[in-house]
C-alpha cells in the first residue's frame, strides 16, 4: 500500500459512497490539533484526482487547519488477489467504506443509507450480496427489513432517522400504494410511531377502506385524524387522538357505544370514587363489571357506599341497556 499526502480541499467529501459521513466533532478536532493524525485515511488513485474512500471526518477537520495535509493509504482497485476483482468501482468504494467502519454500531437509519447506495450503484441484489454480510450477523432480521424498506420512497428515510418510524414497519408501509403513503405522510411526520400503533392504524384504515369500497386516502380524509396535528396537543394526547379517530372510522358502531357508556358511567359514578365500570365485551350483554380498590376498612366502606349510590342512580338502567338505545338517543 502506497502512502499519500493529500490536500484536504482537493477531495470530494460529499461523494455518495461516504454514506455515513458527518461533520467532525470537537474531540476529533482537538485530537488532530494536539496529537496530529494517528490513523491514515483510505484513497484510490485513478486517472483523475484521488478519490477519498474513507476518512471524510478527518479530512473535513484538517481543512480548517492551515497547512495541514491528510495522510492516506492508496488502495489498488484492480488488485487481482482480492475478492473485489471485477467488481465495479462504485461498489468497491462502498465496500471499502464499510470495511473502514467495521465494528461501528450501525443504526437502522445507517443500514438503510448503506442499502440505498448499494442498490443505486448495483441494483437491489447488490445490497443483499455485498453489503448485508458486512452489516449484519447471520440470521439478523434487520437484513430483511432493510431490504423491504428500500422499496419505500427515500423521502421516508429521514423519518426513520428521526425516530418517527420504526424499521419494523417496513413491510406494512411497503405494501401501501404511492397515493396512500402520500396521504399518510402528515401523520407519519407528526408522531413517533411504535410498530404496534402503526400496525393498528394501518389495519383499521385498510379494513375500513375495503368495507367502504374506497381508497385509503378517502377514508383517512374523513376520519378527522389529519386535522389533529395542528391543534397544539401534547405528543401523548395527539397519539391518542389520532388512534381514536382511525379506530372510530373502522368501528363506528362500537366506538359510539363506548362514548355513550363512558358518558353514562360518569353520570352514575360519584365524583372521586375508586369504583370503575366496564361493559360486557362487545356490548353483547346487558351487564357491567364493577371493580374497585381499597386499602383499609374505611376505604372499603366508602366503596360500598359508592356502589349503593350507583345502584340508585336514575341513569343506571340506561347504562345497563346502552347497546339497545336508539340511534337518535344522546348520551347523558
Amino acid at each position: 500500500m502506497q502512502p499519500l499526502f493529500l490536500h484536504p480541499r482537493d477531495l470530494d467529501l460529499t461523494a455518495p459512497h461516504l454514506f455515513w459521513s458527518a461533520p467532525p466533532d470537537a474531540a476529533l478536532i482537538d485530537s488532530l490539533a494536539s496529537l496530529g493524525q494517528v490513523t491514515p485515511a483510505l484513497a484510490i488513485v485513478t486517472e483523475g484526482r484521488p478519490i477519498l474512500a474513507a476518512g471524510s471526518r478527518r479530512a473535513a477537520a484538517l481543512r480548517e487547519m492551515r497547512g495541514k495535509t491528510l495522510a492516506a493509504v492508496a488502495l489498488d482497485p484492480d488488485d487481482p488477489e482480492t475478492e473485489l476483482a471485477g467488481v465495479p468501482l462504485e461498489l468497491r468504494l462502498g465496500l471499502y467504506y464499510l470495511a473502514s467502519n467495521q465494528g461501528r454500531a450501525v443504526t437502522d437509519a445507517m443500514a438503510v443509507a448503506a442499502g440505498r447506495y448499494f442498490a443505486a450503484a448495483g441494483g437491489p441484489e447488490a445490497f443483499g450480496r455485498l453489503a448485508a454480510p458486512r452489516l449484519f450477523a447471520p440470521g439478523d432480521r434487520r437484513e430483511r427489513l432493510v431490504a423491504q424498506w428500500l422499496a419505500l420512497p427515500p423521502a421516508l428515510d429521514g423519518l426513520l432517522a428521526s425516530g418517527n418510524l420504526p424499521l419494523g414497519a417496513a413491510g406494512r408501509l411497503a405494501a401501501l400504494d404511492r397515493e396512500s403513503l402520500l396521504a399518510l405522510t402528515p401523520l407519519l411526520q407528526a408522531l413517533r410511531w411504535s410498530r404496534a400503533n402503526l400496525d393498528n392504524a394501518l389495519t383499521w384504515l385498510t379494513e375500513a377502506a375495503a368495507l367502504a369500497g374506497e381508497g385509503l386516502p378517502a377514508v383517512l380524509g374523513r376520519s378527522g385524524a389529519l386535522g389533529l396535528p395542528g391543534r397544539g396537543l401534547s405528543p401523548n394526547d395527539l397519539c391518542a387522538g389520532v388512534l381514536a379517530a382511525l379506530r372510530r372510522v373502522r368501528y363506528p358502531a362500537i366506538t359510539t357505544l363506548e362514548a355513550r357508556f363512558s358518558a353514562l358511567g360518569r353520570a352514575v359514578t360519584p365524583r372521586g370514587s375508586k369504583v370503575r365500570l366496564t361493559p360486557s365485551q362487545g356490548f353483547e350483554a346487558d351487564t357491567v363489571t364493577v371493580t374497585a380498590t381499597a386499602a383499609s376498612p374505611q376505604e372499603l366502606a366508602r366503596v360500598a357506599a359508592d356502589i349503593a349510590a350507583m345502584a340508585a342512580a336514575p341513569e343506571l338502567p340506561r347504562l345497563l341497556t346502552v347497546a339497545r338505545a336508539t340511534d337518535g338517543e344522546e348520551p347523558a
